[in-house]
């Protein structure tokens, strides 16, 4: 394992950098990722800190093998107290750049401060540079990427960028990585905005020493045999997440039209080998793509079929934008799908908090709790394609009355809306939910109730309306 690999402490508001190797004791008390990020951010973060100002840290981090040879080991772990929820605040994401930021000498970056202006980091073989971020600020995620590439002349660079929800403060902003790959839970996106950051940017050519490297190959050729002969990654492989789709939704799991009922119908056309065979259409007939060293290649590429936006490239579905964009706001049409689905992947914005909260809204709209006057003349009936695109796009610029009261998430949107429209949201820890309907699945339901950041599937709030 990669024990050699250091924590970089960056302060944006002086400049000052600093790395540090991480001490063995630590190593085996919080390992890697998600544990040493927890310690990490609880001694480098001010207690009762606004998680929009300088005092919050940001803490990425890869995992205790990430940049090795073991299977699928490249995520990335980003960790900061919650706009969203103001309690932990946790994303995780694929791809490939925390490889290369451990190939570059850091396993952890702690972020603090905030800078004056618009700045990136720049990340090459244990050195660390903070550059003017000026000509990225309101471009997209993957034009952000692409800039820095050009900017920098090198192709290999791997970033961590905002899109212009982090830019616009929205408190369920992601952060992204790739075209898709998205740490999109509790608003660390948002985080990065707050602090002026628009991307962090790593190329590294060090090397990963590993102690026993034969012992290691043949280790890890062992569970690429489990791996890849498993049932549920050979499906996953061909269809991606969208297969958990259609599972759930033929026996009743899902939440629709904001959890009044459990099952969308006539939602055929999102059924994950109607999306494949979109996909292959689009797309030819080798359109399954993955991260860095793992064997299940879950993820589609398509481009839009019809509509505005017809021929557009873009990555997944996942098993979250099916629920986000079609159950839960009765819109199951692939097109809407796939083009919310860009929409967020571009605009850098949690998929399953933004369909949740425009579908909170569609049943406010339609129990008259808001007009068109609050809706600034759109017509936000369920079922309505139109309506959830332009809430999307909305909500990531804060435009309108609604659009900028929903990009402050659930709870202090309730605050401002008022006439009872809490009973009507569907949270736990002021965080919506995945769009599963958890009856049937009690262990989960527990895991959610009782998590340390907010539930990730679904656990119901009591209402008028369903007691």
């Amino acid at each position: 394992m990669a024990l050699n690999r250091k924590i970089a402490y960056i302060d944006l508001s002086t400049g000052k950098i600093e790395a540090k190797p991480i001490p063995l004791e630590m190593r085996k008390k919080y390992l890697g990722g998600r544990g040493l990020d927890a310690y990490l951010l609880y001694n480098n973060t001010r207690k009762g800190c606004d998680p929009m100002g300088p005092g919050n840290a940001l803490i990425v981090s890869g995992g205790l093998l990430c940049a090795t040879l073991a299977s699928a080991t490249s995520r990335c772990h980003v960790m900061a107290k919650s706009p969203l929820t103001n309690l932990l605040g946790s994303a995780n994401m694929g791809g490939f750049f925390t490889p290369e930021l451990a190939w570059a000498g850091f396993h952890h970056l702690v972020i603090k401060g905030k800078a004056e202006k618009p700045v990136y980091l720049w990340i090459h073989n244990g050195e660390i540079e903070i550059r003017d971020a000026g000509d990225l600020w309101g471009k997209t995620t993957t034009e952000t990427q692409w800039a820095i590439r050009e900017e920098l002349e090198d192709e290999d660079i791997k970033s961590m960028v905002i899109g212009q929800a982090g830019e616009n403060l929205v408190t369920y902003a992601n952060v992204m990585t790739g075209i898709k790959n998205a740490g999109g839970r509790t608003g660390m996106g948002c985080v990065m905005g707050s602090k002026n950051l628009k991307a962090i940017a790593a190329r590294g050519t060090m090397d990963i020493s590993i102690h026993d490297p034969i012992e290691a190959l043949e280790y890890n050729k062992r569970f690429i045999e489990q791996i890849t002969s498993a049932k549920v990654n050979q499906t996953q492989g061909a269809l991606g997440t969208p297969f958990i789709w259609g599972a759930t939704n033929s026996w009743g799991g899902v939440r629709t039209r904001n959890f009044q009922y459990n099952q969308c119908e006539y939602a055929d056309e999102i059924e994950p080998e109607n999306l494949d065979d979109i996909a292959t259409e689009t797309m030819g007939p080798y359109h399954m793509t993955g991260c860095f060293g793992c064997q299940v290649h879950c993820r589609a590429q398509y481009k839009i079929p019809t509509g505005p936006y017809a021929g557009t490239y873009d990555e997944g579905p996942e098993y979250t934008s099916q629920g986000a964009f079609c159950s839960e706001t009765d819109t199951p049409r692939a097109e809407t799908l796939l083009t919310a689905n860009h929409f967020v992947d571009q605009w850098g914005v949690d998929n399953l908090e933004i369909g949740s909260i425009i579908s909170w809204a569609m049943e406010l709209y339609e129990l008259g709790i808001i007009t068109t006057k609050e809706t600034d003349g759109l017509d936000l009936r369920f079922g309505n394609d139109e309506a959830v695109l332009e809430m999307v796009k909305r909500i990531c610029f804060r435009e309108g009355w609604l659009g900028n009261v929903l990009a402050d998430g659930g709870i202090q949107a309730a605050d401002k809306i008022g006439k009872n429209s809490f009973d009507y949201m569907i949270q736990v820890k002021g965080m919506n939910n995945l769009h599963s309907d958890e009856r049937s699945t009690p262990a989960l339901a527990l895991n959610i109730a009782t998590s340390s950041g907010a539930g990730r599937p679904l656990i119901f709030t009591t209402s008028p309306r369903r007691s």
